[in-house]
């Protein structure tokens, strides 16, 4: 098994001048990433709490991830968009010495020693540093929202984090040298599929930042300019991007391999990026950030297709196993699995335990296994009642996608005194003819529905939209879309 670190300290010799990084105009070559990274570890050599990594898409937060690990303290991302009381939850529950601010912007918070960029490039001495961290030591801590709203930091192992390096490594049938796109903030772990798999392979990592996000014709230029290979991100995402009308092989020949992780890759998108990708590789996979990003994959392909919807998420990589419990909750065991909830005993017990002497994960995910592929059928806290009948969001979403009328569908449930009394649905639209109004869609779309789904699961109400708002982290935002409908 590759090491990560020592493959990357290869890269640096092997391929100095190979650019490592790139934002805009701003990049890092191997040679200088390396080197960067050796200073942060000079920096942290005697520190024994994780860096705090704070910013966007600089290229100095992946040297601070290199360096942390490679002094053996490991990491804990934060992004510019998190709000200030997030941030000092974090601090507070790390307790770091160190935080390195790869922003222009000044920092006022207590507790840790503020390292800059501009601190890095004035460390003395440039002798190389060797990977100090061992299999056990926690290479990163991912925080994510807790439903009791206090985040969890999920901390995952350099073993574990190797281990999936290496997985996606075989996946990838590129090989050497490509041009990788990153989507995902580093505050989300999906930033994990393309960070450590790039740089692992002497790729250049190219950073797509929230404004390319909002402005999708910057993403446009960027995509223009720079020949991406291998694409990382939500299928959420790529739906906004198969909006550009030139998102086809004729025009991006370079755009060879698909990764999507996160959320539920569509089956439409999947089919519709098929057609204009025919020759490209696209991987569906699935993993909650307790598993390290991901445990499943499957090569999505025409006959694929047509034979399953939902389409299924894989098999699981090797090491990895899963099981379901009675309820048809599943369970990952495994090297994989996190090392629970940072500082947090009580919530890591309910979903960590130790089972047939393996570390299991309670995903609270419902599944199943057919035809020797694994299906998600939607999370167990989406199941709702509606006048006594139990269903699935996910399901009626899913059917929703298949009138010819919608092409993105969200369904929210609507409470009063916390009981579940009608359903609405946020729709946005395929093209329809002009003499249409809303009114008779919402008939069309209802009438389509009523030979899928029982009656008692058709939304009350329609709402259209030009698109759905999406999350930071690039997933769409069922929060504000529900609170929208409250307005």
């Amino acid at each position: 098994m590759k090491d990560i670190i020592q493959t990357i300290i290869e890269n640096g010799k092997n391929f100095p001048d190979q650019v490592a990084v790139k934002h805009n105009d701003e990049s890092l070559t191997y040679e200088a990433l390396n080197q960067y990274a050796d200073h942060l570890a000079v920096i942290l050599k005697d520190t024994k709490s994780p860096l705090i990594l704070y910013g966007h898409m600089s290229p100095y937060m992946i040297v601070g991830m290199i360096g942390s690990i490679k002094a053996g303290c490991g990491y804990v991302p934060i992004d510019t968009s998190t709000p200030q009381e997030r941030v000092v939850s974090i601090i507070n529950k790390i307790a770091p010495q160190y935080l390195l601010n790869t922003t222009d912007a000044q920092l006022h918070i207590e507790g840790p020693s503020i390292i800059t960029t501009t601190a890095l490039l004035n460390v003395d001495g440039d002798s190389p540093i060797e990977n100090s961290i061992n299999d056990s030591a926690i290479a990163y801590t991912i925080f994510t929202s807790g439903s009791t709203g206090e985040p969890k930091g999920v901390q995952i192992s350099y073993e574990s984090l190797n281990l999936f390096t290496n997985w996606m490594i075989q996946l990838n049938q590129l090989g050497l040298n490509q041009q990788w796109l990153n989507q995902a903030p580093f505050s989300f772990d999906l930033s994990v599929m393309s960070i450590y798999p790039c740089l692992a392979t002497a790729g250049t990592l190219n950073l797509v930042d929230k404004t390319m996000i909002n402005k999708p014709k910057l993403l446009n230029q960027m995509l223009e300019e720079t020949q991406i290979n291998v694409w990382v991100s939500t299928p959420s995402f790529m739906e906004m991007c198969l909006m550009l009308p030139h998102l086809t092989e004729a025009h991006y020949s370079s755009l060879k391999e698909f990764f999507f992780c996160g959320e539920m890759l569509a089956h439409r998108t999947a089919q519709l990026l098929q057609q204009r990708f025919p020759s490209a590789f696209i991987y569906n996979t699935y993993g909650p950030t307790e598993a390290t990003v991901a445990v499943t994959s499957v090569l999505i392909t025409e006959d694929i297709i047509k034979k399953y919807n939902p389409l299924p998420v894989g098999i699981p990589q090797s090491g990895t196993s899963l099981t379901l419990t009675e309820e048809g909750e599943l369970v990952i065991l495994g090297k994989c699995v996190s090392e629970g909830y940072v500082k947090d005993k009580t919530r890591s017990e309910k979903v960590f335990k130790m089972q047939d002497g393996q570390k299991a994960y309670y995903t609270g995910d419902k599944a199943q296994l057919k035809d020797n592929q694994w299906f998600i059928n939607g999370r167990i806290d989406y199941q709702i009642k509606l006048n006594g009948y139990r269903m699935e969001l996910e399901e009626i979403e899913c059917q929703l996608r298949e009138v010819d009328y919608v092409r993105e569908a969200i369904v929210v449930p609507m409470y009063r005194d916390g009981k579940v009394i009608n359903l609405n649905a946020v729709v946005v639209l395929n093209h329809v003819e002009d003499h249409m109004d809303n009114q008779t869609i919402t008939h069309q779309i209802k009438k389509e529905l009523k030979r899928l789904i029982p009656e008692y699961m058709i939304p009350k109400k329609i709402t259209y939209t030009d698109k759905l708002p999406l999350t930071m982290n690039g997933k769409l935002d069922r929060k504000k879309i529900a609170e929208d409908l409250l307005k």
